[in-house]
């Protein structure tokens, strides 16, 4: 008498199958409660990359490259004043007829010098048109708190530098003054913290280093974690209408120098951008080098869509002759890559947690076949085909893997959901993430497809995790079976 036909009750396989899962509720939770927690894990560490590579992407372009830049074919490789872009007002009158492109800048850009009272550093000097540029970077908008505002077309003479490069000029300082210690109190930093710090009241500091090692010495280890940041962002002053002198070289090769006053300061996430990075009106970098018209080394070009990068450039490619023109992809490759290879990083990531869980989903099943041998050998017995044997163990791992999984994606989503409004700030790594383009806050972001991702994986675990359990099954002599105690 067959009981389980190979073909006539596959319903009755999965209610088995779903049963079995519960027979031992300890340990079936003990697997679901670290699959899910693996998923959780993975969805986080999706998130985070995500968030990065969005966070990153939209610096790349927004506030370095843009879309497709034009340059003269030998620019990149040697920045000289005399190397600007050929047939420049047939781009600006040819330009303005792409219908793809939503705003589109010129930009005069030299290698200086530029010196405070306390120190120098080599720069960029970008020559633009403040408003213009609003259409293309967002540079307007990282303006710091206390930093002063945004280039002005109407106010000449004026420079707008990078934090980073305030730091390196000597432009921040760092000092504890009765308005600093109004706001300590304000956000209820105790009075036994202030009173460690009276010894260095009221002096200037000019570098974050020298001030944070002075706190080192006033305050525990407890106290500087719990309010060593916040001192430090009350007590940033930036030195305002200082004045910084640049040199540069005229159109003749001679050096050239002239004055301006800082206007603001911006930060972006890239300090690698920023520490070489100034603006000032086009006029005034054309004042300085002593020419007659601007000089056009760099046109900027934002696109109403980034996937029409590679169609514009060829229609630019048609009227800028002998000029490169490069997309965000090669003056960006790091953003380009990470961008272009990002599903396979997930696959990896996630591949790595469904290998570890694998094994504790294979031991759990072998612990689960070995406590049923009797009973498998019954049911073998009985005339359960081989066949069904094996579907009921894979679909049990199915299962159990499923439960933890679908309760992991649960936790993981709600995670992302909180996180993704104030976003993590690894304070510890920070300056290690800005020097590299990435920013030191990141806001957790998963899309639904990454969703699908890992239950198609975890399904595939599964179904790999269950093949020996179920050979060893199947390997088993129901006469011999029976008789185990």
């Amino acid at each position: 008498m067959r009981l389980y036909g190979a073909e006539k009750l596959p319903g009755m396989t999965i209610s088995i199958a779903w049963k079995n899962v519960w027979r031992n509720r300890n340990r079936s939770l003990t697997v679901i409660i670290a699959v899910a927690l693996g998923i959780i894990s993975g969805v986080m560490l999706i998130a985070i990359m995500e968030g990065w590579i969005e966070q990153r992407l939209h610096d790349a372009i927004y506030n370095e490259a843009s879309h497709i830049q034009i340059h003269n074919s030998d620019y990149l490789k040697n920045e000289e004043i005399q190397l600007t872009v050929d047939k420049a007002p047939e781009i600006i009158s040819e330009a303005g007829k792409i219908n793809e492109i939503s705003g589109w800048v010129i930009r005069s850009k030299v290698v200086a010098m530029a010196n405070t009272s306390w120190a120098n550093t080599g720069v960029f000097i970008y020559g633009i048109d403040p408003e213009k540029e609003k259409d293309v970077t967002e540079i307007y908008k990282r303006i710091v708190r206390g930093g002063g505002k945004y280039l002005e077309k109407n106010a000449p003479g004026t420079i707008l530098i990078s934090d980073k490069t305030a730091e390196l000029l000597k432009l921040k300082q760092y000092c504890l003054r009765d308005e600093v210690l109004s706001k300590l109190k304000e956000v209820n930093i105790p009075e036994k913290v202030t009173i460690a710090l009276k010894d260095i009241y009221g002096i200037r500091f000019r570098s974050p280093k020298d001030f944070s090692n002075a706190l080192k010495e006033k305050l525990t280890r407890r106290q500087l974690d719990d309010y060593g940041k916040t001192i430090m962002d009350s007590s940033l002053d930036y030195r305002i209408r200082n004045k910084i002198q640049v040199t540069l070289s005229d159109l003749n090769g001679n050096p050239v120098q002239g004055t301006f006053r800082v206007c603001g300061i911006y930060k972006t996430t890239n300090t690698g951008f920023d520490q070489q990075t100034v603006y000032i009106n086009s006029d005034d970098l054309l004042e300085l080098y002593g020419g007659t018209s601007q000089l056009i080394h760099e046109f900027a070009f934002l696109l109403s869509d980034v996937k029409k990068c590679e169609e514009v450039k060829e229609k630019l490619e048609l009227i800028s002759g002998k000029n490169k023109v490069s997309t965000w992809k090669e003056l960006a490759p790091d953003a380009a890559m990470m961008n272009d290879f990002m599903i396979m990083y997930y696959v990896i990531f996630v591949g790595i947690i469904m290998l570890a869980l694998a094994f504790g989903i294979i031991n759990t099943m072998m612990m689960a076949i070995l406590e049923r041998t009797k009973e498998l050998g019954m049911l073998m017995a009985i005339g359960m085909n081989r066949k069904r044997i094996f579907n009921m163990i894979m679909l049990e791992t199915v299962f159990l893997t499923l439960v933890g999984a679908i309760a992991g994606i649960f936790a993981g989503w709600l995670l992302v959901a909180v996180l993704g409004r104030n976003g993590i700030y690894f304070s510890s790594w920070g300056e290690g993430f800005e020097a590299i383009g990435f920013a030191a806050r990141v806001y957790p972001v998963i899309s639904p497809s990454y969703f699908a991702l890992i239950i198609v994986m975890v399904i595939i675990t599964a179904i790999i995790s269950s093949v020996w359990p179920a050979r060893k099954a199947l390997n088993l002599a129901p006469v011999e079976a029976i008789r185990t105690e």
